[in-house]
């Protein structure tokens, strides 16, 4: 994955030759990029389903549906944009739909389905139209021209999907032309009356047809969708102050993604497989989180209260998936000035955004008065170079100023409660802008999404060059959070602009001899880019704990794109636990609180904190690998001294 704005900006003319065969259907060529165009009819458009409709006929308990796999052309962009030739499911007689038609049924109904496979020269494996709980996938295969009904019984409550490839891959690795066949199954329970405005379903897929020189999809350029669309055509949504949210998210994409909202905290209400569906009794413990990682194939439903106004966003946290890329139509113009487009700032891909709407009679949001007040200054570094940017943030308070060990930014330590102004100035030439990860800001226009955070016509600017924008806000909760760009995310973050954000109870002094921050990046170099950075360096200094208390590790994911993350403690003497405490800042509750062997993932986004207890000297090692079972890409040695 490339970094330096010569690579990045390469990267689209060296796929252009590619997307001038895949794209055809742009310059009006006849159609036929991936797979045959039909027989005798031009492909249609494809519609966005924004599944608050349920298809098919239900009477007596049972539902009648008849699926048609056709090719027609998708519009991710949204209309009067243009358009890439792919396979979709429809309806028989109605518009092709992506995500596909929604089979939402009552628990027990019985789903009579026709398939029909209409795409010439191919053979359609179905998946997930199986009785739920499901014993098995029980693929079928449909020739083209043909149809096959299956029957099954939705027996139990849930979210599950149904999908096909005509390629013979499986759902994680189906890149172009069948990568958006498919669609969700919702089993409601009885003891529910779910509401299409604030129980919704977000399908996940993507699109990554252009591949490299090993047949592998080329990933820097891809498309990525909620419900058929990209960001900005995504689906706006709002809701009065004081909604419960349900939101069911099924990733039928190649990829994992790790979703991320702002300034919300949500609950974890169930997990899936497309099989079966684990739903957390109310009575139980359900995580709390900011950050949700759903593995390729898998399903997550949360619900959170939409309790502040303003203009907020939901997005996956994976750097690549929420960059625009260049338009299409655009792409394939030799004359394009794809450097230019892709340095513009611009938000894409995996975004949606959303509006909390006050209640009648709310009073105006009111900030108090800041009574501690610092300085962000955000530069180039040292190291930096036109091969490899490199940019720094600056922390100035009381005279003192505090740069960040290598590219990660200084720790930002505040206390609960205790309102704080962070007057950020940019001194880089290009705009910038900078996201309170994590916390529950009271005030949107604070929230770092410049042209968006706020309220009406009240919104935050970018930080242009030579300008400087005041965040004003009160942590209201202890924790581990970070700050970030928001702003051409890949970029400034490889460049190395984000940091720590701790908040500590109030009057509360950060210790270093027993708390420690270990916040992972990714490395500046592309060359690097299956390593990480530990605190800002590829190679960090050994830590040096004293035996006998209590120690807290904090642990942050900011890299850009290693979703798999896991970090882990060990010692040659044997086994070593830790205990987890919080999780994106919320504090666990005393159940979970209990000694566990140290080997943990940490997805982008996320933080988790641990308590580990050393009660004689000792050599450790702290562990970094990009996925389990990888070779270990970073050592930290961990000396626990008398």
């Amino acid at each position: 994955m490339a970094i330096s704005k010569s690579d990045r900006s390469s990267r689209f003319l060296n796929a252009a030759v590619v997307l001038l065969v895949a794209f055809a259907c742009i310059a009006g060529v006849a159609a036929a990029a991936f797979g045959a165009n039909l027989a005798s009819d031009t492909p249609a458009a494809i519609d966005a389903n924004d599944n608050r409709t349920p298809a098919g006929t239900r009477s007596h308990g049972v539902l009648r549906i008849s699926l048609d796999a056709r090719n027609g052309y998708w519009y991710p962009s949204g209309p009067g944009h243009a358009g890439l030739l792919v396979e979709a499911f429809g309806e028989v007689g109605k518009p092709l739909r992506i995500p596909g038609p929604l089979l939402r049924v009552p628990l027990g109904t019985v789903v009579v389905a026709t398939v029909r496979n209409s795409i010439p020269r191919t053979v359609l494996s179905v998946h997930g139209l199986v009785d739920r709980p499901g014993n098995g996938d029980r693929a079928f295969s449909v020739r083209f021209g043909q149809e096959r009904v299956v029957q099954f019984r939705a027996a139990a409550p849930g979210s599950y999907y149904y999908w096909a490839s005509t390629t013979g891959n499986s759902i994680g690795a189906r890149f172009g032309q069948d990568s958006q066949l498919s669609g969700a199954i919702v089993v409601d329970d009885p003891h529910e009356k779910p509401n299409s405005l604030t129980d919704r379903i977000f399908v996940i897929t993507e699109w990554a047809g252009v591949r490299g020189k090993k047949g592998f999809p080329d990933t820097r350029y891809q498309i990525e969708a909620f419900n058929g669309l990209n960001y900005p055509a995504t689906e706006r949504l709002s809701y009065e102050r004081g909604t419960l949210v349900r939101w069911r998210l099924i990733n039928a994409s190649w990829e994992d993604h790790p979703l991320h909202l702002h300034a919300f905290y949500f609950d974890v209400l169930a997990r899936g497989d497309g099989l079966h569906d684990r739903i957390y009794p109310a009575n139980a413990y359900r995580e709390r989180k900011v950050t949700e990682l759903i593995p390729s194939g898998n399903t997550t439903t949360i619900a959170w209260l939409a309790s502040r106004a303003g203009n907020w966003m939901f997005h996956c946290h994976l750097a690549y998936h929420i960059i625009e890329t260049a338009p299409l139509s655009q792409l394939v113009n030799p004359r394009f000035n794809t450097a230019a487009w892709e340095h513009s700032g611009r938000m894409g891909g995996m975004v949606l955004r959303f509006t909390v709407r006050p209640k009648a009679g709310d009073p105006p949001i009111v900030t108090a008065a800041a009574t501690r007040h610092l300085e962000l200054l955000v530069e180039r570094a040292p190291d930096d170079t036109p091969e490899l940017p490199a940019f720094q943030y600056v922390l100035k308070e009381n005279g003192t100023t505090t740069a960040g060990p290598g590219a990660a930014g200084p720790p930002i330590v505040l206390n609960q409660g205790q309102t704080v102004s962070i007057n950020v100035t940019n001194d880089l030439d290009e705009a910038t802008a900078v996201h309170w990860h994590g916390t529950e800001l009271a005030d949107a226009y604070y929230d770092g999404v410049a042209g968006f955070s706020g309220y009406g016509a009240r919104l935050a600017p970018m930080i242009m060059p030579g300008m400087s924008f005041e965040a004003i806000f009160a942590p209201p909760r202890v924790g581990t959070f970070a700050y970030h760009t928001h702003m051409d995310d890949v970029w400034q973050l490889r460049a190395g602009l984000s940091g720590p954000l701790i908040v500590l109870p109030p009057g509360a002094r950060f210790d270093p001899a027993t708390d420690h921050i270990v916040q992972i990046t990714t490395p500046r170099d592309h060359k690097d880019g299956a390593s990480v950075y530990v605190n800002g360096v590829p190679n960090p200094p050994p830590m040096t704990l004293p035996a006998g208390v209590a120690h807290r590790f904090r642990l942050i994911n900011m890299t850009t794109f290693q979703t798999g993350l896991i970090v882990s403690l060990v010692s040659a003497a044997g086994p070593v636990s830790w205990t987890p405490i919080a999780v994106d800042g919320a504090d666990l509750p005393g159940p979970q609180r209990r000694p566990e062997t140290a080997v943990q993932a940490v997805t982008i986004g996320q933080t988790r904190d641990f308590t580990f207890f050393p009660s004689a000297p000792g050599e450790y090692r702290l562990l970094f690998q990009t996925y389990l079972g990888d070779q270990i890409r970073v050592t930290v040695p961990v000396h626990v001294v008398p």
